[in-house]
């Protein structure tokens, strides 16, 4: 499992809150260095979730996080983590569900 210290340390008491308010969500993805985003971008074809390019992700910014579990738990801190100013893939125009950014 990913460890929620890769994102800005401000945002870190915050997702982690998040994370501890549905026990079945997993974080499996916070910061990618632009070598990982490009690799994740060159195999995006076999990637289920949209992938931004290099320098445009915002995990190589340490401002995003991902999770992956049942959808319900997604939808519901979704809707917490808009509430509090961040960004929720599942709205994205390209979906996105497990995404969290700010």
């Amino acid at each position: 499992m990913a460890s929620l210290e890769g994102l800005l340390p401000e945002l870190v008491p915050y997702a982690r809150y998040l994370v501890s308010l549905f026990p079945q969500l997993r974080v499996t993805s916070v910061y990618r260095s632009p070598t990982e985003q490009r690799e994740l971008y060159r195999n995006r074809a076999r990637n289920p979730y949209p992938v931004a390019p290099p320098g445009r992700s915002y995990h190589e910014y340490r401002r995003a996080f991902d999770v992956v579990g049942p959808p319900e738990d997604l939808a519901g801190a979704g809707a917490i983590w808009e509430s509090w100013g961040g960004r929720w893939g599942g709205r994205f125009r390209n979906l996105d569900p497990i995404h969290f950014e700010v």
